[in-house]
C-alpha cells in the first residue's frame, strides 16, 4: 500500500556543519550529545519501497544499486517503507578506502572491492516519516531493524562522551576514519545545512570541475567552480593524480579554451583542501565519482 512507504528515495540529506573542535556532551538543550564516526566513503540514503523493492541512492540521487548488489539483499529483508541514510565503504585490508569505492564501477567484479553501509540514521519504517521526530527515537527504530549477526548492513560507531570521540578521532585516521560528526539526540533530520556539527582531519569542499589544464590525458591543473560560485584554478597535480584524473575524464573532454586547456562536457565533482594561507591555494584531493552524474 503506499501508505506503507511515507518517504521515497532518494530525499534530500542533512549536511554538517565544519567545526573547529567537537562540542560538549551538553551542547544540545533538547539532549545529549551523540558522537559518530564520519567514515570515509560515499553518503547514500537506501529504501524499501512498493513490492518490497530495495532501492540506494547518493546524496545527490544517483542511482548507486547496480554498483552494490550485496547491499539491495540486505535491504529486501527489512519492513517494505524503510528509508535510511548511511555512508557506503569499501574494505581493504584494516582500513577503509575511499579510492577503492571507484571500483565498483567496473564490469568486472573480480576488481570490486568487499564494501559495508555503515548506518547513522533511520527516516521512515513502515508507515510513518521519522524526520521530524527526535535523533533518539530515530535510533531506536533503527536498533531494531539491523541485523544483530554480522552483515554489510552495520550500525556506524558511536558514543556519547566526548573523551572517547576525541581519541577516536585522534587513533582511528590510518584506518579510514575522516572525522567524527556531533548530533544532539533530540534534534530532528532537516535536509540541507544545519546545527550537526563535523570535525575533519583537512577541510575540504566538493567543487565541479569546469577544464582541464595540459594535456587531456595528463592535465596539470583542475579549473573548479567552488560553491560559492568563482571559478579557480587548482595548483599543480601530482604526476600520478593526473594520470588518473585524465583516465576518468577521458571520454569527457571538449572544446579547447585559451591558455592550453579544455573544457568537459559532463559535470564532474572532484574534493578540493583550500589552503587557509591569504592566496587561499586550492589543493586537488580526489576525484568524487558518487558526486558525478
Amino acid at each position: 500500500m503506499a501508505s506503507d512507504v511515507p518517504v521515497h528515495p532518494p530525499v534530500g540529506v542533512v549536511r554538517p556543519v565544519t567545526a573547529r573542535e567537537l562540542p560538549a556532551e551538553d551542547h544540545w538543550p533538547s539532549g545529549p550529545t551523540r558522537y559518530e564516526v564520519k567514515a570515509d566513503g560515499w553518503r547514500a540514503v537506501a529504501g524499501v519501497i512498493e513490492e518490497h523493492r530495495p532501492v540506494l541512492f547518493s546524496r545527490q540521487g544517483g542511482v548507486l544499486a547496480d554498483m552494490f548488489p550485496e547491499i539491495l539483499v540486505e535491504l529486501a529483508r527489512l519492513p517494505i517503507g524503510t528509508v535510511l541514510d548511511g555512508e557506503l565503504c569499501a574494505l581493504v585490508g584494516e582500513r577503509l578506502d575511499f579510492n577503492a569505492l571507484a571500483r565498483r564501477r567496473s564490469r568486472d567484479r573480480r576488481r570490486w572491492p568487499p564494501v559495508v553501509y555503515l548506518v547513522f540514521d533511520c527516516l521512515a519504517i513502515t508507515g510513518a516519516d521519522l524526520r521530524q521526530r527526535p535523533l533518539q527515537e530515530r535510533l531506536d527504530h533503527l536498533g531494531e531493524l539491523l541485523p544483530s549477526q554480522p552483515s554489510v548492513l552495520q550500525p556506524v560507531p558511536a558514543t556519547t562522551r566526548r573523551n572517547e570521540a576525541l581519541t577516536w578521532y585522534d587513533e582511528l585516521r590510518p584506518h579510514g576514519l575522516e572525522g567524527c560528526v556531533a548530533k544532539g539526540m533530540g534534534t530532528s533530520y532537516v535536509p540541507g545545512r544545519t546545527r550537526w556539527l563535523k570535525i575533519k582531519h583537512v577541510d575540504t569542499v566538493d567543487a565541479q570541475i569546469v577544464a582541464v589544464v595540459g594535456s587531456p590525458a595528463r592535465p596539470t591543473h583542475l579549473v573548479v567552480r567552488l560553491p560559492d560560485g568563482n571559478l579557480a584554478p587548482t595548483a599543480q597535480l601530482e604526476t600520478v593524480q593526473g594520470s588518473a584524473v585524465g583516465r576518468e575524464l577521458a571520454d569527457s573532454i571538449g572544446e579547447p579554451v585559451p591558455g592550453g586547456g579544455h573544457r568537459l562536457t559532463r559535470p564532474l565533482v572532484a574534493e578540493i583542501e583550500i589552503g587557509a594561507t591569504r592566496h587561499r591555494t586550492l589543493r586537488f584531493v580526489r576525484l568524487r565519482l558518487d558526486l558525478g552524474t
